[in-house]
């Protein structure tokens, strides 16, 4: 950091308040802000104009106060304009800790109307959004929340603390997200406590750590090497009516409490999307999805989640050399489960054990009703599901 920017007023002595200091220096740096080592408290949401570079040192921590109330619309750090959107911004570096057991950093009940999100970073009417090399711990909530966000890198992301709370996803990405490519993403030490990477083109908006955001189109997004060592779940596609889709995956090794992948269209969420009756040829539309080079193993207590739950309308979903390691994983839980939907048809290679109600054709299995399902255990397979 230059010395024309210690006069803003910026300590990092993790004491003083920085961010009045932080924010005029943003504003006044010309588009590249780099911070030494330090730690830097946070009272007030960080505001990112368009063509703005911030650089933080490896030992610089970011670190939102918890003494100071909570209100709607705050967070760790966002961009400046949600409504008019901005463009070309870059964060990189440095540990960022949300400091969930802070007095005041706990995110509200899910009905609370105006409540705190609990989000860290908030990106919401962006395009071409950089962020790599950060490490993030104990977000009270989402840890990244992405809306609307066209052409995005996120690589190099770790997810650490020693904090679980509840809604603790840790790239969660809703209506409008196009474009982007996620990779080298590690998770320790139980994180995230829920979703790893959600792909929620569906999600209630009512929500506390959703209000603001938006459903859409999830479009056009490259997911590689991603290591989780006991993550909740690693992927969740919600989808309803509005599509996810020309998704690529590869090469992944996770631990998983609860599944591997989620598409259950929110059934068994406090706030369900939809009621069944209302739609007799189920729900979703998640499509040219591609999964190759998955590891997983279930770390569960009681195992009763499958790896793979897939509770949505498919087309061309592709699942390639998924493999179950059996050295890690003890639960006998199921590897894939298929209910609630309707006209799927299923290949499967070298399954080891099938059980259910599709009805078998020439061409694999074929789930022609709500009411049937599907269950296939073992170790290694390929699917495709159409």
């Amino acid at each position: 950091m230059s010395e024309q920017y210690y006069d803003f007023g910026i300590i990092g002595d993790g004491i003083a308040d920085d961010s009045p200091a932080l924010q005029r220096a943003i504003n006044a740096c010309g588009g590249y802000l780099e911070l030494p080592a330090g730690v830097y408290r946070i009272t007030r949401t960080l505001l990112l104009p368009s063509n703005m570079h911030l650089k933080l040192h490896p030992y610089a921590v970011m670190k939102l106060c918890g003494e100071t109330q909570r209100h709607a619309g705050e967070f760790l750090i966002s961009n400046s304009d949600a409504r008019n959107g901005n463009e070309n911004i870059t964060v990189e570096g440095g540990l960022w800790d949300g400091n969930c057991c802070g007095t005041y950093n706990v995110k509200p009940d899910i009905f609370t109307p105006h409540g705190w999100s609990g989000a860290m970073f908030n990106f919401h009417k962006v395009r071409n959004l950089q962020l790599n090399n950060i490490t993030v711990m104990d977000s009270p909530a989402y840890f990244f929340r992405f809306c609307d966000v066209d052409g995005f890198d996120i690589r190099s992301i770790i997810f650490t603390g020693s904090n679980a709370r509840p809604n603790q996803d840790g790239l969660h990405f809703c209506g409008g997200c196009k474009n982007g490519r996620i990779s080298d993403i590690v998770a320790l030490n139980g994180q995230t406590n829920d979703d790893l990477i959600a792909l929620n083109a569906d999600d209630c908006l009512t929500r506390v750590e959703n209000l603001g955001l938006q459903c859409g189109t999830i479009e056009n997004i490259r997911i590689e090497n991603v290591v989780a060592e006991n993550c909740h779940t690693f992927l969740r596609m919600l989808s309803v009516t509005n599509p996810i889709r020309n998704i690529e995956i590869k090469n992944v090794r996770c631990g998983c409490r609860t599944n591997a992948i989620n598409m259950d269209a929110a059934r068994y969420c406090r706030t369900p999307l939809f009621k069944e009756e209302e739609y007799p040829e189920g729900v979703g539309r998640i499509e040219n999805i591609q999964i190759k080079g998955m590891t997983v193993y279930s770390t569960a207590d009681t195992p009763e989640q499958p790896l793979i739950l897939c509770e949505s309308n498919c087309k061309n979903v592709r699942i390639e050399r998924f493999t179950r390691d059996m050295d890690f994983d003890t639960t006998h839980c199921p590897l894939l489960q298929i209910r609630n939907v309707t006209d799927l048809r299923v290949a499967l290679h070298e399954p080891s054990d099938i059980h259910g109600s599709a009805k078998r054709t020439a061409s694999g299995l074929y789930l022609y009703g709500k009411q049937n399902i599907l269950t296939v255990n073992g170790s290694l397979f390929a699917c495709y599901l159409n």
